[in-house]
């Protein structure tokens, strides 16, 4: 989980460099991955006989457009906005599951939440620092994008009902696609030599990213998952002050503390590492008759 969260980080990063050295917009990035990764699935899927046909069309569907609109949006921002503040705002996005959840899984809201919802605006607002003469527009669009990343894994809940992985990554990919060429459709001529190196290596740093997150929850639960994936903040803003100048203040420390703090109420990993450690002080016997 750790190195997804490293080679995510470094996507936004090889994203952030395509905006600030070239003329085309950060969402090639996004545009290339899809791209490339709906050619090599379907490739894969072809060679090993998997129908291209989904059980159900509205679930897979509704989720592709879901999570691809919400990395659209995330690299979208990365023309506006520093890497830190992208991927911080963007990982609030398990608060708006927790929100959500009631209106779509039906999923009760406990009144905790507002209290994880308070701290993540808190959070946000601090990093953001909004001016009223001047609101970032890049901060903005990473709102959005959490928004339609939590929404996107509710959906992954109905369509993981009735598809494989496989149906379901490749229609993120196929959607993707789509939706993204429109925004780079005049950037794809100024593409060069040296530039398409850069725009490969995000798009490239993404699909690592997305394999170490997939086979990372074969071997931890999803709140310890969550936790992990969180580090993303510490590794964007250290790269940003290391390797784009970005700033790395109090008031940037501080932000991460909050929706870090948000996000483990959310996940539910205090209750989770309560019952291990109680299970861990029981004496074999006592723990053998519990399970």
């Amino acid at each position: 989980m750790l190195m997804s969260s490293f080679f995510f980080t470094l996507s936004t990063f090889f994203g952030k460099l395509v905006a600030n050295t070239t003329e085309m917009d950060a969402i090639i990035t996004s545009f290339s991955r899809y791209f490339l990764g709906t050619l090599g699935m379907a490739v894969f899927m072809r060679v090993k006989g998997i129908s291209f046909k989904p059980v159900k069309n509205k679930p897979v569907l509704t989720r592709s457009f879901l999570n691809a609109s919400a990395l659209i949006l995330l690299t979208g921002s990365l023309n506006f906005t520093t890497i830190t503040n992208a991927n911080m705002i963007h990982l609030t996005y398990p608060v708006f599951v927790f929100l959500l959840a009631r209106f779509i899984t039906r999923e009760k809201l406990k009144p905790v939440a507002f209290v994880y919802l308070f701290l993540i605006l808190v959070g946000t607002y601090i990093v953001s620092d909004p001016q009223l003469t001047a609101i970032n527009v890049g901060d903005l669009i990473a709102f959005a994008s959490a928004i339609f990343a939590g929404l996107a894994i509710l959906y992954l809940t109905e369509a993981r009902k009735t598809e494989s992985t496989i149906i379901i990554l490749f229609y993120l990919m196929l959607v993707g696609t789509i939706l993204s060429f429109p925004f780079v459709v005049g950037d794809i001529g100024k593409l060069s030599f040296d530039s398409l190196g850069i725009v490969l290596l995000a798009a490239g740093s993404g699909f690592f990213g997305q394999y170490f997150t997939t086979e990372g929850f074969k071997y931890v639960d999803s709140a310890t998952g969550s936790i992990l994936s969180s580090s993303r903040m510490v590794m964007a803003a250290l790269m940003g002050y290391f390797f784009l100048s970005e700033p790395l203040d109090f008031r940037i420390l501080m932000g991460i503390l909050l929706i870090l703090s948000a996000l483990v109420g959310v996940s539910g990993y205090l209750g989770i590492l309560k019952e291990k450690f109680k299970r861990s002080k029981l004496p074999p016997a006592v723990e053998e008759v519990e399970e």
